[in-house]
């Protein structure tokens, strides 16, 4: 994303440019000459889906398999941890 976009750019395309930025990005809108005119700064947060509740619970699952194969302490990890909070 460029720091500086002339304000004739921006007016044909400001969907497309803000479709570009993320939140709290900042662009100057700048004129011919390049002298700043103005500070386009996006309110709009990243679209994203919450996890599949399946997919998240198989990620997860697997997590716990590859770190039971390679657990390599005396005692196990849920031992571990409740002796880590007394």
């Amino acid at each position: 994303m460029p720091d500086v976009v002339l304000l004739d750019k921006a007016v044909q395309d400001l969907k497309g440019l803000l479709a570009q930025m993320s939140l709290g990005e900042s662009v100057t809108l700048a004129d011919t000459e390049g002298k700043p005119l103005a500070l386009l700064v996006s309110l709009q947060a990243e679209s994203t889906s919450p996890p599949d509740d399946a997919d998240w619970w198989q990620h997860w699952e697997t997590m716990a398999r590859e770190i039971s194969a390679s657990w390599q302490g005396d005692q196990s990890a849920v031992e571990t941890l409740a002796e880590m909070r007394r």
